[in-house]
């Protein structure tokens, strides 16, 4: 299936919960709609009419109206480009800024810009460049800037629907069936902005004849978009007020840059192997190509997992006839062994509570369709709860400590949320989880083979924060020993046991067992709701 007819066919599901939502509404109540649904209409257009000039005016652009700015390799390519496939040459801007992305904008072919930082210039040859170039007038000429402004008003249109019938009792089915439908629709939306990137890298393949140039250049910039960030942890952590000043523009412009731009941190996080070149990139992405968690945490993302993007790319040069510059593994097999009982077990305990809610407040919905509960359903559901969550921890919290190093964990292929390594660290603490924030408990560790995240989860009551303003910032700088479960989502991360440093003071987490006692008594009110005496 072409990336054109996926993307067709994902704006038609999205509109067709609309209008299943639509005519279910007025199948019962025959009232209009006009002035519910009118509101986010106007607004999103109004929205698409201005958007071009909001970000004009937030970001810092230079544009080059007559060529400048851009070096002249690149400019004779757009040129070329746009000639060849009967566009408009874009406006081309830069932002100076060492995060290396680009973007672009507008509202129709004819008034299309893009723009590129100084930061992916630096890092990036020519030819790459070049692709990424090819990457954002892909977006131009595929009209991706309404495609994806009419699939941003799915879900206010379903909210609508929401809102409008929740409060009339003969149609109050509607409304949760409109709010089950809306949080599916934003999920559809991001599901289509991911086939938007790739329908552009498949472009950027086709008019270049290169899809390794633009596969090094998606490394590159998400590996520079990691060390970026690492180096605003540094400054945060060790750097002067003029450092400080400069780094948190970057982190604010390189976050909305990420959102915009053909690459974000969040689908490039598995980069963070300190040192790395683009060679050791592609080493560390086997994990998003490999374990099927990969997926499911990429539900949430704007931009599809890095390694997605260079398999898609490999898989084009091929049918070129062309060597993959960067060959991933094609078997996905290995790390799928127990997948779906992990994720049944991860996800029980939500689904239960999220059951037991609806059936207190959505009564209506379960009689409209007929559905007759037993008598003790809600207390059932809650020892369920109770006993899914003990499991969950179960599976969270296991195996005997062992040393390792953050370079070996990072390739592992085997570890998820519900299949961590029981992990001993030794490094140096550079920095807070969130840098220069006082409240952050959270912080950040450095070996001689990478840097990885360190959750201090707490689920008593104001222990995190007490933490934060209390011991924190003692450890940055020292050599510490950290104890705990290596996990990955799209961000690898340690979550801490232990963590002992040079004085041998150490801090313990004790959010497992209050995560047990909690279910225990979860499934005690049950028991006693079900037996009273």
């Amino acid at each position: 299936m072409t990336y054109l007819t996926r993307s067709i066919l994902i704006v038609l599901a999205l509109y067709g919960l609309v209008f299943a939502i639509g005519a279910a509404y007025i199948a019962h109540s025959g009232s209009p709609l006009w002035v519910a649904l009118a509101f986010p209409i106007v607004f999103v257009g109004i929205q698409y009419l201005l958007g071009p000039h909001l970000i004009e005016w937030i970001m810092d652009i230079c544009w080059y109206d007559d060529g400048g700015g851009l070096p002249a390799v690149n400019r004779e390519f757009v040129e070329r480009l746009c000639a060849s496939r009967g566009l408009m040459v874009p406006r081309i801007g830069i932002i100076q800024s060492g995060t290396p992305n680009a973007f672009s904008f507008g509202r129709l072919r004819t008034d299309a810009r893009v723009v590129m930082t100084t930061g992916l210039l630096e890092i990036l040859t020519p030819e790459e460049s070049n692709a990424v170039l090819a990457h954002e007038i892909g977006h131009i000429e595929h009209w991706d800037f309404a495609v994806m402004t009419m699939a941003a008003l799915a879900p206010l249109l379903l909210y609508q629907f929401y809102v409008y019938t929740e409060k009339i009792s003969s149609v109050r089915v509607i409304a949760y069936t409109a709010y089950l439908c809306y949080l599916l629709s934003q999920f559809i939306v991001l599901l289509l902005n991911r086939t938007r990137e790739y329908f552009a890298d498949h472009y950027a393949a086709e008019v270049t004849r290169t899809p390794g140039d633009l596969c090094s250049a998606l490394i590159k910039i998400a590996y520079g978009m990691v060390r970026a960030d690492g180096e605003y942890r540094k400054a945060m952590a060790e750097g002067d007020k003029e450092e400080k000043t400069f780094w948190r523009r970057e982190r604010r412009l390189g976050g909305a840059l990420g959102l915009m731009g053909v690459s974000s941190l969040r689908s490039g996080t598995a980069l963070a192997l300190a040192n790395a070149n683009a060679t050791d990139a592609a080493r560390v992405m086997r994990w998003d190509l490999m374990n099927p968690w990969a997926r499911l945490y990429e539900l949430n993302s704007t931009h599809p997992l890095t390694a997605l993007r260079v398999r898609e790319l490999n898989d084009q040069a091929r049918e070129m006839h062309q060597a993959a510059q960067y060959p991933l593994p094609t078997d996905e097999r290995r790390a799928a062994r127990g997948f779906y009982l992990e994720v049944l077990v991860w996800a029980a305990p939500a689904l239960a509570l999220a059951a037991l809610w609806f059936i207190f407040l959505a009564p209506d919905w379960l009689s409209y369709f007929g559905i007759v509960l037993p008598p003790n359903a809600k207390p059932m559901l809650l020892v369920f709860a109770g006993v899914a969550w003990m499991l969950r921890v179960a599976f969270r919290y296991r195996g005997e400590f062992q040393d390792a190093s953050i370079g070996a964990l990072l390739e592992d292929l085997e570890v998820s949320q519900m299949r961590p390594r029981a992990v001993r660290l030794k490094g140096e603490i550079v920095g807070r989880g969130v840098p220069g924030a006082f409240w952050s408990a959270d912080l950040v560790l450095r070996d001689a083979s990478g840097i990885v995240f360190l959750l201090y989860r707490q689920s008593i009551p104001f222990a995190r924060f007490l933490f934060a303003i209390s011991a924190a910032e003692e450890y940055i700088g020292q050599e510490v020993v950290v104890e705990g479960w290596f996990r990955r989502g799209l961000a690898p991360y340690v979550e801490m046991s232990k963590l002992t440093g040079q004085d041998n003071t150490s801090h313990r987490a004790i959010s497992r067992w209050v995560q047990l006692v909690l279910a225990a008594i979860a499934v005690a009110i049950g028991w006693l709701w079900m037996h009273p005496s």
